[in-house]
């Protein structure tokens, strides 16, 4: 599946030391399936750092949602343990992760 990674700069790699804690769900490399809401990001990223943002197109495979070898979450909307989930990880002040997930859909 094609999903896109709005940004400030060019992204060839994952580098998780430029990821910022206390986010929705969590430190991570943040992409979504829509490619209008990576532009309102690159916007908004841009603004922040004086450049004009740039869109990364990447290709996920989705198998790796059903890989042992990575704890996953799936929200199927926006349901209470979805927001719980926000909550914990927005006001997670621990030096280390709110949560062991390597994927949250």
């Amino acid at each position: 599946m094609k999903v896109y990674h709005g940004s400030y700069t060019e992204t060839d790699t994952i580098d998780f030391s430029f990821c910022r804690k206390r986010r929705d769900f969590g430190r991570g490399f943040y992409v979504t399936k829509l490619l209008s809401q990576a532009k309102y990001r690159t916007i908004r990223k841009g603004e922040d750092n004086d450049t004009e943002g740039v869109v990364t197109e990447l290709e996920f495979d989705e198998d790796f949602f059903e890989d042992d070898d990575f704890k996953v979450i799936r929200f199927s909307g926006y349901t209470d343990k979805w927001l719980d989930f926000i909550v914990l990880n927005r006001s997670n002040r621990k030096d280390k992760p709110a949560h062991d997930y390597d994927l949250v859909e």
